[in-house]
C-alpha cells in the first residue's frame, strides 16, 4: 500500500522525550567528569539510565511515525477476510490511515471514519488532510468522514461488518469510558463482524470489555517487532 504521510502521532510527546532524554544522557555523562565522587558515579549512571529510557520511547515513536504505523496497518487489514461489500467503522480516524487502507480493499462497501481531530493527539491533524489523504489513496468515492464521539455513537445497532481503531481509545478520558467506547463498538459491530483495536497500552482492559458485551476475543496480544514501538492488538468476533 500507498505510504503517503499519515503524521506523527503525539508529536509533542515525541519531541520531548527525544530531547529531554538526550539531553539527560549527556548531562549524566558530563558530571563525572567534573568529580571523583563515588556517589556521583553513581548517580550519574542513574541519570544516563532514565534519560536512555526517555530517548529510547521518544526514538520508537519516531520510527513508527515513519514506518511502524504502516506495517500496523497492513496487518490489521490482514487479518480480515474481505469480499468488497463490506461496511467499515475506523475509530479514530485520523488522517485516514486504517478508513483509507480498507477502502482499498471494497467494491460496494464503504469505509467511515471517525474523530475528533485533535492536533496535539497527531501531527497536521484535520478533516481536509483527511479527505485530502483519501483523495490521493484514490478513494474518495469509498469514504466518508464524520465528527464522533466513540462515547455515543450515531449509528444503529449491527451496523459494521469490521471496526478499526489505531492509538485512539487510550485518549478517551475519564478511564471508565473506555469501557463505554468498547460497548458501543459491540453494539454497532454485525453478527460475525470483526473488530480490531490497536494501541501502545495493553489492549487487555479492551478484551474484558468486549467479553463483558459479548463478543468472542481471540486473542489480545503485543506486536512490538511490527509496530517498532509499544503496540497491542486485540481481536474479537460477534456470534451470531
Amino acid at each position: 500500500m500507498s505510504n503517503i504521510n499519515y503524521g506523527f502521532d503525539a508529536p509533542g510527546i515525541m519531541r520531548n522525550l527525544i530531547v529531554i532524554g538526550g539531553l539527560t544522557v549527556i548531562a549524566g555523562l558530563i558530571i563525572p567528569r567534573f568529580s571523583t565522587s563515588i556517589i556521583l558515579h553513581v548517580i550519574s549512571y542513574l541519570i544516563v539510565f532514565i534519560g536512555s529510557i526517555f530517548f529510547i520511547l521518544g526514538i520508537a515513536m519516531l520510527a513508527y511515525g515513519l514506518k511502524g504505523k504502516y506495517r500496523t496497518r497492513d496487518l490489521m487489514l490482514s487479518k480480515i477476510k474481505w469480499t468488497g461489500n463490506e461496511n467499515v467503522l475506523d475509530i479514530g480516524t485520523g488522517q485516514g490511515l486504517l478508513m483509507n487502507g480498507a477502502a482499498k480493499y471494497l467494491t460496494t462497501g464503504k469505509s467511515i471514519g471517525i474523530d475528533i481531530w485533535s492536533s496535539k493527539d497527531l501531527s497536521d491533524n484535520s478533516i481536509s488532510r483527511t479527505l485530502a489523504n483519501a483523495e490521493k489513496e484514490g478513494v474518495k468515492d469509498r469514504i466518508e468522514v464524520r465528527n464522533e464521539d466513540a462515547r455515543s455513537l450515531s449509528f444503529a445497532d449491527n451496523s459494521f461488518d469490521v471496526i478499526l481503531s489505531l492509538l485512539c481509545i487510550h485518549n478517551i478520558e475519564p478511564k471508565a469510558d473506555r469501557e463505554k467506547a468498547c460497548y458501543e463498538i459491540a453494539r454497532v459491530l454485525k453478527p460475525n463482524g470483526t473488530v480490531l483495536i490497536g494501541d501502545y497500552i495493553p489492549t487487555t482492559e479492551y478484551a474484558k470489555a468486549f467479553a463483558k458485551a459479548g463478543l468472542q476475543v481471540k486473542s489480545s496480544k503485543p506486536y512490538f517487532t511490527t509496530a517498532y514501538a509499544l503496540m497491542w492488538i486485540v481481536e474479537a468476533t460477534k456470534t451470531e
